[in-house]
């Protein structure tokens, strides 16, 4: 009987354990879907309206575009004379869109509406999250309240660590994917090389593509932390094991066929990327202090309280795991070492500058949440509790008394709506006020605007757009995706010579002295131009361009001189469109046009084409030799 009644009180315990368990990873699981309901709400994810928040509205222009050019031809580019005066779409600066486009494809091909699909991209990477979060610490052997623990730091990471929170509040939604992805990709290849299972191994074949597809810079993240566990292991694995991993990279590499060849065909038009997220070695003090010095190196605000206590935590359990020769300390102490000292370093080199150094800390701050959460479960524990003794105690009150208040300034920054607070109240040093890091669509205004360029400026020539501050390039990008108007504008900094269109770009405040703005307006044909936001120098310039409507906050002018799209000859431009200009009425020896040139174009019936040096421009225009009276210009592949 005794036996038996301690058999039943050992099974009531585990049971008991085993609820507590079960009702804390819930509640670790129900806050961070709480948070993403807020954040993400899901009448803005689950809409026909894409996201348009910051690099959002380029995303959804590019995912267009690539569908676009599928439907047409079967490729992920082409050559898009409604934007920028014509630039090769999908086959420079997309390349990091890619998973997005071919899922976006996919769904459609199901009969998803695109917009659907699109938003459901951002839903899918978020939704994740702490699913990862729970197998990534599983697959490293932490116990399962250590794992709870993990889903818990992830969830405070995602939402209000600011880099973390703006990854995919900005539009890197890509990157986000990534971050957590190639912590799940170093916790499978740990337990692949340790266990020597198949079924690890076909995981991470599986993981492989998915990752370097969504977003390439992954293998950056994988590629030094992945080599040292590999090359531990490797006396201990057989041929067959060898070849696996082998299997693995060549899958995940297998993946750049899909973008590298008109990559390298075009590569000749790309400049320096280096605008964004390039940090030194100087920020890992600003960021320890919560001290904002560009916005452009990492986000804004800077709010690193959760990442700290990951970093300093899963530090401390590194080294114990070390000095245990524990073998998970390398897959992650590499990892991490790896990640954070690229994000403060590779800026020193210009290759680094070009792939954006600063996002590799985020996978550096996950990779270290899963030991921080070992050793946060350790010290947290009731039996580590009870034995601190009356001085520990107090230390541990102290330190919460001095943590929490930096903390909860960190959530307030991020919830200012919820709290009955003036947002200046959180207001310090060199920060912006706080505002709403939610996602959201096209609001009625962009769309009023939207409405009115449709009804009014078709056929009229070119836009030129610039938004209200600060994101004043969303505008432009949200117009390019969702009409098929000729814009000029969108994000200033793209790195390609098209770019030389852009009247921002090109003039302090898109305000060329005396003549020069006609100039430019005749050069590309410009017969329209939007303004939001405050009054600027441009706005004073009545003698090129008349102020005909306003619209909510954007002042609309028309090009007081009619615009041409014919630089020389005559006619009219009947048709643009993905992959093709039509024209009716040619009349000259010789047309060109004020589209800009690209290498896979073509004429017909029975015409050619050639390239036109333009003065300023580092593409050039098209030009065609004894025009018929009416042709097109389309994209040859």
């Amino acid at each position: 009987m005794s036996g038996a009644r301690g058999f039943v009180i050992v099974t009531e315990e585990g049971t008991s354990k085993g609820r507590r368990w079960l009702a804390a990873l819930l509640a670790a699981f129900a806050l961070y879907f709480a948070l993403f309901a807020w954040f993400a709400p899901p009448g803005v994810l689950f809409s026909k309206d894409p996201v348009i928040v910051v690099d959002y509205a380029l995303h959804a222009y590019q995912v267009d575009r690539a569908l676009t050019a599928f439907r047409g031809s079967g490729a992920l580019w082409g050559w898009d004379p409604l934007v920028l005066a014509g630039h090769p779409a999908g086959a420079l600066e997309d390349l990091t869109s890619k998973g997005t486009e071919l899922f976006v494809i996919g769904l459609r091909a199901l009969g998803m509406h695109a917009g659907v699909a699109f938003n459901l991209f951002i839903a899918l990477v978020m939704a994740l999250v702490p699913f990862v979060g729970y197998a990534s610490a599983r697959l490293f052997g932490l116990d399962r309240p250590a794992s709870v623990v993990t889903v818990l730091l992830w969830t405070l990471l995602w939402y209000f660590d600011s880099f973390l929170h703006w990854n995919w509040w900005i539009g890197m939604i890509s990157w986000s994917f990534a971050a957590y992805g190639v912590v799940l990709f170093m916790a499978l290849l740990h337990r692949a090389l340790e266990s020597r299972q198949t079924r690890w191994f076909v995981a991470l074949a599986a993981l492989a593509p998915a990752l370097a597809i969504v977003h390439p810079f992954s293998g950056i993240t994988l590629l030094v932390p992945g080599a040292l566990v590999y090359f531990r292991s490797r006396k201990q694995l057989s041929a067959k094991h060898h070849a696996l991993i082998w299997l693995v990279a060549f899958v995940g590499a297998s993946t750049a066929l899909v973008w590298v060849f008109p990559a390298y065909r075009f590569k000749h038009y790309v400049t320096t990327a280096d605008s964004y997220l390039n940090a030194r070695l100087e920020y890992v003090f600003y960021d320890l202090f919560d001290l904002l010095r560009n916005a452009d190196n990492t986000g804004l605000p800077v709010r690193t309280v959760v990442r700290t206590l990951c970093f300093a935590a899963g530090g401390i359990m590194l080294w114990r795991w070390r000095a245990a020769a524990d073998r998970r300390a390398l897959p992650l102490a590499s990892l991490v070492l790896w990640a954070a000292g690229y994000a403060y370093l590779a800026a020193y080199t210009n290759a680094g500058r070009q792939t954006q150094p600063y996002r590799q800390i985020a996978p550096a701050m996950l990779a270290a949440a899963i030991p921080a959460a070992a050793l946060l479960r350790e010290l947290f524990s009731p039996e580590s509790l009870r034995g601190l003794n009356k001085t520990a105690r107090l230390l541990l009150i102290l330190a919460a008394l001095l943590i929490l208040p930096r903390f909860g300034r960190t959530v307030i920054y991020f919830l200012p709506d919820l709290l009955p607070t003036h947002h200046n109240s959180v207001v310090a040093m060199n920060e912006p006020k706080p505002f709403s890091s939610r996602l959201f669509s096209a609001n009625v205004e962009a769309r009023d605007l939207r409405d009115w360029l449709l009804a009014h400026a078709q056929g009229q020539g070119r836009i030129a757009v610039r938004g209200a501050q600060p994101s004043h390039w969303v505008l432009a990008e949200y117009l390019a995706a969702t009409t098929r108007l000729p814009i000029l504008g969108g994000l200033e900094h793209r790195n390609i010579h098209h770019a030389d269109v852009h009247l921002f770009r090109r003039y302090r405040a898109g305000n060329p002295p005396g003549e020069e703005l006609q100039r430019f307006f005749e050069t590309y044909a410009v017969g329209w131009v939007v303004l939001g936001g405050e009054y600027g120098s441009l706005d004073y310039r009545q003698e090129y361009m008349e102020l005909v409507a306003t619209v909510a906050e954007h002042r609309i002018y028309r090009v007081r001189k009619p615009p041409s799209y014919f630089m020389r000859g005559s006619g009219r431009v009947s048709e643009q469109a993905m992959n093709r200009v039509k024209v009716e009425g040619a009349g000259g020896d010789d047309v060109v046009l004020r589209f800009h040139w690209f290498e896979p174009l073509a004429c017909r019936p029975n015409c050619t084409v050639e390239r036109f040096t333009v003065d300023g421009d580092r593409v050039g225009f098209i030009r065609v030799p004894n025009p018929p009276s009416n042709f097109e210009i389309y994209v040859k592949y």
